[in-house]
């Protein structure tokens, strides 16, 4: 007897825990994402539409996360400028990448791709196809 209550106490922590943590999401129609968001994928994903997008509250603001539909996910600030681009296994899009990283990935991985690119507080970190991961400073040099 006991353990069931045990079990169902654990699950009913869970439960509640997981509805505190979707309190801070929200599904957003594509139509209702910021003007900004939906220039940079029509930019710089023509080929692909917005299969979902959610709206998050964290502690740095209000983030939309978009996924689109062939799984590429977008993470956005709350002025719809970007902050992550994760392309799974596909090749992140030159024109987001800043040119002095263009310029190190020719001369050190010339046949590895950029597959993941986020802006963090000092520069950007991306990951490679390889799955290896470098930083660079703000200005696109090895950090």
């Amino acid at each position: 007897m006991k353990k069931a209550i045990s079990k169902v106490s654990t699950f009913i922590k869970m439960m509640t825990g997981t509805a505190t943590e979707k309190k801070n999401e929200k599904m957003v129609f594509a139509k209702d994402l910021p003007m900004a968001i939906k220039l940079f994928v029509q930019r710089n994903f023509s080929c692909r539409s917005i299969a979902m997008a959610e709206m998050k509250s964290t502690a740095k603001g209000i983030v939309y996360v978009v996924y689109l539909n062939d799984g590429i996910q977008l993470v956005f600030n709350e002025n719809g400028g970007w902050e992550m681009v994760d392309c799974k296994m596909g090749v992140i899009p030159t024109a987001l990448v800043p040119a002095n990283i263009i310029s190190f990935m020719d001369v050190y991985y010339p046949c590895t791709p950029l597959v993941k690119m986020e802006k963090i507080d000092d520069g950007y970190e991306v990951t490679l196809s390889n799955y290896s991961t470098l930083q660079f400073d703000k200005m696109g040099y090895v950090a």
